[in-house]
């Protein structure tokens, strides 16, 4: 592609990008019912507090290792917890500065990141694969449920860690073709950025560089030894995008406990492994109200057929990789091949990693291996009657995949709109959030998880404590709720409550003549969460 005349990588350019903005456009009149459906999640909202609070300059409560910095006068939000840097928060300072702290914001943040790492990851999977594979791979990438969703509620968050490995991608492949340094600090800067959002984000970084430097080390070797500023270049974009997470690196090392994954953990991982490639896992999560334990006991109506698709595409390149028609189609395929498998184990070998926001860390390989398996089967040469048939399969065969993901987004989202969000991702507390935005004569106690983030982030007026941190120094009991009439208390039904404090509360508010108990609940009857008050003497 580097000897094209420059006016076809222009028109390819233009075609991508202008394909780009149009699915960017449907994406997001699509997306209308999920800027309030389903409600905002406890972890979802964090990272928005902290950007409401250096916006505002008004602090508020959250959770204990969140660490920001005084910039201004106003709390800049430096780390979330000690092994997740406030990069999500950074991306949300400017719109919530331009248009206020609405959950619409928050999403369509979100969903703008998701896109723009969309933008270069087909540009880059242009230059590396040609313009097919582009959009054969960005097609798969924005109609993958768990990219659809997570793009949009961006749990995890999982979505700033894909917008960096796909930049550094881009980048990385711009650099090559170019060799002008700048390209490369950029590519380091964006994978330091990644570490430094999650020190998990380290598994991808291995997994992709030991598969790199397997299948084109000697040719980046040869480059870098005759200029060895190249290492220095893409050295110092990496530090200046991860050193917050590198300087405390060796803090959280130290304070990790070693341990092994236990059986029930490898199982969990497995599952969720399972669900994302079949598509169900966002579904399974929304059905369950967000119960981990609930999810895999029942099954799901969901299914895309990605966990059919991919192994045939593996398979296929591990045929190229053996018997390859170009030295190209060998490297290719073997780099993917390796950097997935490498990732995928990374996973699953890293303590606690049982999330879908752990496992989409292997994204975008699988979209890549499909892409790359299509073209390379496309190209290969053979009789004509042999190449049409490969070339009618393999045309079936995506568009059969991208329906069945198609139609795990819309049975997902009709579920959604069914159920307003079930338990802890029920849109019901964000209209009481709403309804008490202002009122500066009300203190609200958090008696569970799952409550004061989505408030900080949702009002305004009301004092917020998150009383429940403090239960475990009580060895004697729960201490009594002080009955100040001002002193609104929230409470989970006993299949969502997670400490299990507040459903002890409950039962003793539910015997006391001067408490007032009044229940929230969902579109289907199903109680989300209660409110406790207290009447005058």
């Amino acid at each position: 592609m580097a000897n094209r005349p420059l006016s076809a990588n222009r028109r390819e350019v233009g075609v991508l990008i202008l394909g780009w903005l149009v699915v960017a456009i449907l994406v997001v009149a699509l997306s209308k019912q999920n800027l309030s459906t389903p409600g905002l999640y406890y972890d979802e909202a964090v990272s928005g507090g902290l950007a409401k609070d250096f916006v505002t300059g008004q602090p508020h409560p959250h959770m204990s290792n969140v660490q920001p910095l005084n910039v201004f006068g106003r709390p800049f939000p430096l780390f979330v917890q000690s092994y997740y840097g406030a990069l999500k928060s950074w991306l949300l300072i400017p719109p919530i500065a331009v248009w206020g702290a609405t959950l619409a914001v928050l999403r369509l943040t979100s969903l703008a990141c998701a896109l723009i790492a969309l933008l270069f990851f087909v540009l880059a999977v242009r230059l590396w694969l040609g313009l097919p594979a582009a959009i054969v791979a960005g097609a798969l990438f924005i109609a993958d449920p768990t990219c659809f969703f997570l793009g949009l509620f961006d749990w995890g968050p999982a979505v700033p860690p894909l917008l960096c490995r796909c930049a550094a991608f881009y980048f990385a492949l711009v650099w090559w073709r170019t060799r002008k340094a700048g390209y490369l600090l950029l590519a380091g800067f964006f994978l330091g950025l990644g570490l430094f959002h999650k020190a998990d984000f380290a598994v991808f970084l291995a997994g992709t560089g030991v598969a790199v430097a397997c299948f084109y080390g000697m040719q980046l070797l040869s480059v870098l030894r005759a200029r060895p500023s190249l290492i220095a270049m893409g050295g110092l974009g990496f530090l200046l995008g991860s050193w917050p997470m590198l300087w405390r690196l060796p803090q959280i090392v130290a304070s990790a406990a070693p341990r092994q994954v236990s059986l029930g953990e490898f199982k969990e991982k497995l599952q969720t492994w399972a669900a994302l490639y079949d598509g169900s896992y966002i579904e399974r999560l929304m059905s369950s109200g967000g119960l981990f334990g609930e999810m895999y006991k029942h099954p799901s109506n969901v299914h895309s057929l990605l966990w059919l698709v991919l192994p045939i595409a593996m398979v296929s390149l591990l045929v190229i990789c053996i018997f390859p028609q170009r030295s190209k189609e060998r490297r290719v395929a073997g780099c993917l091949l390796l950097g997935f498998i490498l990732t995928t184990a990374g996973i699953f070998v890293m303590p606690g990693a049982v999330r879908i926001h752990h496992a989409v860390l292997a994204y975008p390989f699988p979209q890549l291996i499909i892409a790359a398996a299509c073209t390379f089967l496309w190209q290969r040469r053979s009789s004509k009657l042999v190449q049409r048939g490969s070339q009618v399969v393999i045309f079936i065969a995506i568009v059969v995949l991208l329906a069945s993901q198609v139609q795990a987004i819309r049975k997902t989202d009709q579920l959604l709109g069914e159920t307003g969000g079930r338990g802890w991702w029920s849109n019901v507390f964000d209209d009481f959030c709403h309804q008490n935005a202002d009122r500066a004569d009300l203190t609200i106690v958090s008696l569970d998880w799952g409550f004061n983030e989505q408030l900080a982030f949702l009002t305004n007026g009301p004092k917020l404590l998150e009383a429940f941190w403090t239960f475990p120094l009580f060895k004697e009991g729960l201490p009594p709720l002080p009955r100040e009439p001002q002193n609104l208390y929230l409470a989970h039904p006993p299949e969502y409550s997670l400490l299990r404090y507040d459903l002890t509360y409950l039962d003793a508010a539910r015997d006391d003549d001067r408490a007032e108990i009044q229940p929230y609940s969902d579109k289907q009857g199903q109680i989300v969460f209660y409110t406790i008050r207290f009447r005058e003497q």
